[in-house]
């Protein structure tokens, strides 16, 4: 384990590269993404608006864009809206007897928020929800005469529908369905560079590809509301729980077997609220906090999760012809979340920026992350990792009604 010093300038080297895009980013996720009583881990729903905020910002207005958190704000929205969001990220597993790095980048989330001449608007999200994404290569393997490996791959995604209803100037209130996809791999693979038929190797033919795959599916429906004043606004949102029907299959290079079996896996409730405050016209405060009800009954390596964030705004107040240090949005923010497996901590810090694109309201969000998750108590592990998140938003005037010429 390398110095604090060395460790930092490791990171900023990293991010310059990130920033750049010089080269693709290597990461390493850590071993929750692989333990069997989990789905992974989890993605971030925000876009990077809310990230570089303490990923908080469920009940701040901002008129424009999707929210899959809260889609109940988006019956204020004053156009139709789509938004796209890509992640990736630079972690450093402290574990100086393994090689695991594998690369990681996603695309967490897709939305796309239609306006009508009515006060309803209607959504349709895409979110990648958990990831899988882990290998393991011992560097001092057990056997000399074998190089043994394992890897993970997949993950849980969600598609959802929601539609928006403002019956007031103050309240607005939503409702949706998740239906939830996944598609999993854990596949496990030894090569023996020696002599096959040496009698300390458990047998004499190479192991290649001995894969698990898993489908999932199933569904929940979903609500939301918003109360806002002229300098505050409240939100709350839930889903419930959900049974995911799973498949699983073996097979070795790539030869199905007749293992095959099927079970069923609960995906827990969850309930959010939040608050934002208007400190000036250009300046807001925000928090969060997110339960998940994850049962503890069957494997006693579970725990009830939870979140709680807090960030501040500050949107530039330049006119559509100032420059462009004049309307820019500066954010920052800070938080803590206890992770549903092993009572595992994460700390984090976030900072970000809001760009404007043109004068219709198209916006380019940057969020960066910086955390802290895992505890050395008990011989378990730690890391360390930066996480760099960019929204695109753009905006039309589909939905709305034509006005006649005269």
């Amino acid at each position: 384990m390398g110095s604090t010093k060395f460790r930092f300038r490791r990171a900023a080297a990293a991010l310059s590269l990130s920033c750049l895009g010089a080269a693709p980013l290597l990461a390493e996720t850590s071993p929750l993404s692989i333990h069997p009583e989990g789905y992974g881990l989890e993605v971030s729903g925000h876009t990077s608006r809310e990230r570089a905020m303490g990923e908080a910002g469920m009940a701040s207005i901002n008129r424009r864009g999707p929210s899959l958190y809260n889609p109940s704000r988006t019956a204020w929205n004053e156009k139709t809206s789509f938004a796209a969001t890509l992640e990736t990220d630079v972690d450093w597993i402290r574990d100086d007897l393994t090689s695991n790095r594998t690369s990681s980048f996603v695309i967490p989330e897709i939305a796309l928020n239609f306006q009508t001449k009515w006060p309803v608007n209607v959504g349709l999200h895409y979110r990648q929800r958990y990831q899988r994404d882990f290998s393991f290569t011992p560097l001092n393997p057990s056997n000399p005469e074998a190089i043994q490996s394992f890897a993970t791959e997949g993950g849980l995604y969600e598609f959802a529908a929601t539609v928006a209803y403002a019956p007031t100037s103050f309240l607005a209130l939503s409702l949706g369905y998740n239906l939830m996809l996944g598609r999993e791999r854990i596949i496990e693979s030894a090569v023996f560079n020696q002599d096959p038929g040496a009698p300390d190797l458990y047998n004499g033919a190479n192991l290649e590809g001995d894969t698990l795959s898993i489908r999932s599916s199933g569904g929940y429906p979903s609500v939301s509301a918003t109360f806002r004043t002229r300098n505050f606004s409240l939100a709350a949102s839930g889903r419930l729980d959900a049974t995911l029907e799973r498949t699983l299959e073996r097979s070795i290079t790539h030869v199905p077997s007749s293992q095959k079996s099927s079970e069923d896996r609960d995906l827990p409730w969850s309930a959010m609220v939040g608050g934002a405050y208007k400190l000036k016209a250009n300046q807001t405060l925000v928090a969060d906090f997110s339960y998940e009800s994850w049962d503890n009954r069957e494997s006693g390596l579970l725990n009830p999760a939870f979140r709680a964030g807090a960030g501040y705004e500050y949107q530039g107040s330049g006119g559509p012809y100032e420059s462009l240090s004049r309307k820019v949005a500066y954010r920052g923010g800070l938080g803590f979340e206890r992770l549903y497996l092993n009572e595992t901590d994460l700390y984090f810090l976030t900072v970000g920026a809001g760009l404007p694109l043109g004068r219709r309201g198209n916006m380019l969000d940057i969020a960066l992350k910086y955390g802290h998750r895992g505890t050395l108590e008990n011989n378990l592990w730690t890391e360390d990792f930066l996480k760099l998140s960019v929204t695109l938003t753009g905006v039309s005037v589909w939905g709305k009604p034509i006005r006649k010429r005269r």
